[in-house]
């Protein structure tokens, strides 16, 4: 393949990012306040695809802890079981996906020190079409951290 062809490639790839990069929209980001000693917590988002194309979100990040990934919950039984997502987590076109207690969340294990009511936390989203975000979620007290799923 020429030279020339290469970069009309790369550029239209580009381009498709880019067109993908504002149909994904991130809020109501949340998680609850930690315990000292507390060395995970749950990671709650509600992702908007308003793209004509399905994505997904490959993966998650941050900072404040040494690993994030996307869990699902299930039970069975009366048993309640997380379980990782390695493949990511589909986003369909034209949906929301909410990530909420109980259901689908994003788990940071190895918190680098507890998370404060007030505070804000970056998470970074990895989506496989659409441009990658930094979002800040905002740390709730427990009581009232339920209420937010409501919202």
């Amino acid at each position: 393949m020429n030279r020339l062809a290469i970069l009309t490639l790369l550029a239209l790839a580009a381009c498709g990012r880019e067109q993908a990069a504002s149909d994904i929209k991130l809020s109501n980001g949340w998680a609850r306040e930690t315990v000292d000693g507390q060395n995970a917590a749950a990671v709650y988002v509600t992702i908007v695809n308003n793209g004509a194309g399905a994505d997904r979100l490959a993966g998650v990040s941050s900072d404040a802890a040494k690993h994030a990934m996307l869990h699902s919950t299930s039970t069975d039984n009366g048993v309640m079981r997380m379980r990782h997502l390695p493949d990511g987590l589909a986003i369909p076109s034209k949906a929301a996906v909410e990530l909420s207690p109980g259901r689908t969340h994003i788990m940071l294990t190895g918190l680098k020190q507890p998370l404060h009511r007030g505070q804000t936390l970056s998470v970074r989203f990895d989506f496989e079409r659409s441009e990658d975000q930094l979002f800040d979620v905002k740390v709730l007290d427990p009581a009232s951290a339920g209420l937010q799923g409501a919202r």
